[in-house]
């Protein structure tokens, strides 16, 4: 809601009160009676002045419990998700791989932990022991009265991550008497993906204080992928060859998977070797299970569809308390006092473990079954077997490697206990006349379980696949050697349970310690627009964390990576000053300025001074222009200051794949191909071993400036129809984070004789020369150091639109349009010493979309006890940024615009609602480059069509 002088921003929010729930114009609120009554004070988001007239010159929308109602949503994250200021990727339900029950956001797609989460205006605990980031599971929906979004840094007045903007969620704090409510949904396609809500509400309030409480049960069911045809294959892209000349003439989708099914994997020595003897050269070779020879690899009927049986949407279960309440305890101060508890239960599902990786530990050279274990045992006449596992490991000719799909394990199953909670005490009043303080003291602490079940042991496999091992292992010997290269189900329950690191137990936990003073007031002028604002306070905030993986993970043993133990802490000590400057009637300014100290458990101290200035400048009554450039920082969190060794496994485009017919490579890399690669048609995604390694030199803040001007325009004619446009821009330098592997290995292809910088990460040859190209013709491991690696510039255009009249149209009382839209323009990363550069917008990345143009519209009808709604959320397509058109069926993720209707009832002391999102059972647009169901679930819908419905019963 807009306001100038208090009278008048009474008059404006009863004419145009449709801004207060959407329109990015600053949010504000004021009394209706004013005359002869002291006027409440209040504090709006992206301020710490408490004043009577307020009007922010930052964007924020505002979203108030009836629009997240509507939407059908359970929990926070689901309903930002579809905001247009959100990009990248959005962590939730829909995340299986990669997920571990949590949910958070990203503003602008600069990365969850750019974006700061508040509630009632102050900080939570976040995720200490990951990306520091707040778990939105922690906020029960039924105590929600508003979300804010401040699309504006906001370091000045909020400290550290704020860069891409804030969400500020605030707690109701005025409801009188008991709430029941409920709530259920379901996707239609089969009555699946289940969500149910029950809460119960209950206020009170007198002349001295309010207190409202509420408890709140919510159930996700799972969804799998199997369950939805789009996503139930893991797709890939199939050469279609002129059958005479074997020319491509075009792709087509195959049910594909993984390569790590019964794959044997040879050096490039054992290649030659076989080709010297009069067989084929390739890099990979299976044996056949009808006939039980072994034959090349065919990615035609080899792969294994991991897709499945992996989740599409993961099931999560919360129980919730929360509490907020303030009370006069003494004339002209308040204590208030806000707290929640958050139990959750989450789960995901992977397809079968397999024996991933070419480590040192996983070398097969003693086993009976080894059709390359005698010269006997193969047409070629070839020996490979070695004596111990040393000459495996060290003579390229001896010992194989075999990646095994165990199915027989029935799957990968990560589950979470979490445990959350935040308590908020605080005074505030006045000190004297006109001078306003706020005392507040935060603790929150969070707790997390992981439970692992059906990763298998490196060290085991050494054991169970080599007969001399086995035999000397009496648990090994009782299971009976294990024959990898056997077809699927030939496994024993009794070498599975050897082979098995049966559950792994991983805990963490994460402490906030948060105290804040502000004091805040006003300052006659006899100049300008009347009152000076002020505010200045100081912070103290103290954040530590404890990882403790099981000594499985600890040391590297199975293919889930290795992870140290992490424990690390800090101290933040900040001042700072903020004030609002009424230059005349029509001109305001705001300037803001924040010192902040860092300590860490290492030692190790930084420092930050940032600054902001905005205008807020009105020409005419009906235009408001608005304007102002502030710098950022993002302190190192926890989990980055104490960085140890970490490995995942992300998916790679191999460039070398059809590098005849690619039209996106360098000449250098189409000669380091034909060198060194493989050039066949793969079939399936690659996934090296990516190992991230301690910095190298002790990490310092990110520091970010952003801009942004823009104006507010009410048309004259008709002051209930209001439209925006701003201009945002922001600048990251430092960035913080880990060099992306498809960046590392593409320039270190693109470089003669492997000399580029980035070609360290590789490993090297006897000559010590880079090899990113493995001995078996596919991109090989790498290892690279965290720290601050670069730069990152992003840009954008936001739009609303807003309308909402009462009109006698039989049908309905009153109608309303609203529209909000980003359309960014850039978004470029680059890599200083690397010297790599690339934009995002408009591109699709393996778990990423920056879609240029994102919007929702919405209409609105209603009557004295009714209102429906009819909603667009619309993405733009965006373009593979790995596969090139000419070697992919798909290389475009389709633009997509979902529709729900909605629509409400109230009767007596009752509301009933029911909804439908994905009216048109929209399917997630596919893409190549897809890891997750062969699309990016953290954008798109993947429920499809969902009815839903709900109660509420006030008493």
């Amino acid at each position: 809601m807009q306001n100038n002088k208090v009278a008048k921003a009474v008059k404006y929010a009863i004419a145009c009160s449709v801004i207060s729930t959407g329109l990015s114009t600053g949010v504000a609120i004021a009394n209706e009676d004013t005359e002869g009554k002291d006027v409440e004070r209040i504090e709006v988001t992206g301020s710490r002045i408490q004043r009577a007239e307020f009007e922010s010159a930052s964007p924020v929308a505002s979203f108030d419990a009836e629009d997240i109602a509507k939407s059908g949503v359970t929990s926070v994250d689901e309903f930002l998700k579809f905001i247009p200021a959100t990009s990248g990727f959005q962590l939730g339900a829909t995340t299986n791989n990669g997920n571990d029950g949590a949910k958070k956001i990203d503003l602008r797609g600069l990365g969850f932990n750019r974006t700061l989460i508040l509630i009632n205006g102050k900080r939570s605990i976040g995720d200490v022991n990951s990306d520091g980031a707040v778990d939105l599971n922690q906020v029960p929906m039924s105590m929600v009265k508003r979300i804010d979004v401040l699309k504006d840094g906001a370091s000045t007045i909020y400290g550290t991550d704020a860069i891409a903007g804030v969400v500020n969620i605030i707690l109701q704090d005025d409801f009188e008497g008991v709430r029941v409510s409920g709530s259920a949904g379901a996707g239609t396609s089969e009555w699946d993906a289940k969500q149910k809500t029950f809460s119960v509400l209950m206020g009170t309030a007198s002349d001295k204080g309010s207190i409202t409480v509420a408890l709140e049960y919510n159930s996700q069911e799972e969804l799998k992928q199997g369950e939805r045809d789009w996503a139930h294959d893991a797709l890939y892209p199939s050469a279609i060859r002129d059958e005479n000349t074997d020319e491509v003439l075009g792709f087509e989708a195959v049910a594909s998977g993984s390569s790590n099914s019964r794959t044997i994997r040879l050096t490039g020595d054992q290649r030659a070797a076989i080709a010297a003897a009069g067989g084929p050269d390739k890099a990979s070779w299976v044996v056949d299970a009808d006939t039980g020879e072994v034959r090349p690899y065919d990615n035609t009927k080899d792969v294994y569809n991991y897709a499945p049986v992996n989740a599409l949407i993961t099931p999560n279960d919360r129980f919730q308390i929360a509490l907020n309440g303030k009370y006069e305890v003494a004339d002209g101060t308040n204590a208030y006092v806000d707290a929640f508890y958050t139990q959750r239960e989450s789960l995901q599902r992977l397809a079968p473990d397999a024996s991933f990786g070419r480590g040192q530990l996983q070398y097969v050279w003693d086993n009976p079954n080894n059709p390359f274990g005698a010269a006997d045992r193969n047409p070629w006449g070839v020996d490979f077997s070695a004596s111990d596992l040393t000459e495996a490991q060290t003579d390229p000719m001896k010992g194989i490697h075999i990646n095994r799909r165990f199915t027989e394990s029935g799957g990968r199953i990560f589950t979470q206990k979490a445990h959350t909670y935040r308590i908020l005490a605080g005074l505030e009043g006045e000190v004297g006349d006109g001078m306003f303080y706020d005392v507040s003291f935060t603790h929150g602490y969070n707790e997390q379980l992981d439970n692992t079940k059906n990763y298998h042991r490196f060290d085991r496999w050494q054991t169970i696949t080599n007969a001399v091992n086995c035999a000397a292992n009496a648990d090994c010997k009782a299971a009976g050697v294990l024959d990898p290269f056997a077809d699927f189900g030939a496994i024993t329950p009794e070498q599975m349970a050897y082979l098995s690191a049966n559950s792994l137990k991983d805990f963490s936990y994460g402490e906030l310690r948060h105290i804040i003073a502000t004091l805040s007031g006003e300052i006659e002028t006899d100049f300008g627009g009347g009152f000076i604002g002020w505010a200045a306070g100081f912070e103290n905030r103290k954040e530590k964390g404890e990882s403790i993986p099981d000594e499985f993970s600890s040391e590297g043993l199975t293919t889930s990576g290795a992870s140290d133990p992490q424990l690390g802490s800090f101290t933040a000590d900040e001042i700072y000053l903020e004030t609002f400057i009424p230059v005349a009637d029509s001109l305001s300014i705001e300037a803001a300025i924040r010192y902040s100290d860092y300590e860490n458990n290492k030692g190790a101290t930084f420092d930050s001074t940032n600054f902001k200035v905005s205008v807020d400048w009105r020409p005419l009554d009906s235009l408001k222009v608005r304007g102002g450039i502030s710098t950022g920082f993002r302190a190192p969190n926890i989990s980055e200051m104490n960085q140890n060794q970490s490995t995942g496994f992300p998916t790679v485009d191999f460039i070398c794949e059809f590098e005849d017919i690619r039209n996106d490579i360098t000449d250098q890399q189409r000669a380091n191909c034909i060198a060194d690669a493989d050039t066949a048609e793969l079939g399936y995604a690659w996934q090296p071993a990516y190992t991230t390694e301690a910095p190298e030199k002790s990490l310092i803040p990110e520091e970010s400036v952003t801009t942004n001007i823009g104006f507010v325009y009410t048309v004259p004619m008709d002051d209930n129809l209001v439209f925006s446009v701003d201009y945002w821009s922001i600048s990251i330098e430092d960035l913080i984070g880990s060099t992306p592997y498809q960046l590392l290995f593409n320039s270190c292809m693109d470089s003669k004789d492997y000399s580029a910088s980035s070609c360290s990460a590789f490993p090297k040859d006897d000559n010590g020369k880079a090899m990113p190209i493995a001995s078996f013709g596919l991109p090989n491991d790498a290892t690279f150091a965290f720290g601050n690696v670069g730069e990152l510039d992003t840009s954008g255009i936001d739009f609303e639109l807003d309308y909402s009249t009462e009109a006698d149209l039989g049908f309905t009382d009153r109608i309303g349009v609203r529209v909000s839209g980003t359309y960014n323009i850039e978004r470029v990363e680059t890599w200083v010493e690397l010297g790599l550069e690339r934009d995002m917008v408009g591109n699709a990345y393996p778990f990423e979309i920056y879609p240029e143009l994102k919007f929702t519209t919405s209409f609105i009808f209603g009557g004295d006890n009714w209102d429906a709604n009819y909603d667009l959320r619309y993405i733009s397509e965006t373009t593979d940024a790995l596969r090139p058109a000419s070697i992919t069926d798909d290389h475009i993720a389709d633009a997509v615009l979902y529709h729900d209707v909605s629509a409400s009832y109230s009767m007596d002391n009752a509301r009933f609602s029911v909804g439908i999102s994905n009216l048109l059972d929209e399917d997630a647009p596919r893409y190549h480059s897809g890891f997750n169901a062969n699309t990016a679930p953290g954008t798109y819908d993947t429920i499809g069509r969902r009815l839903f419905a709900s109660f509420k019963l006030d008493f």
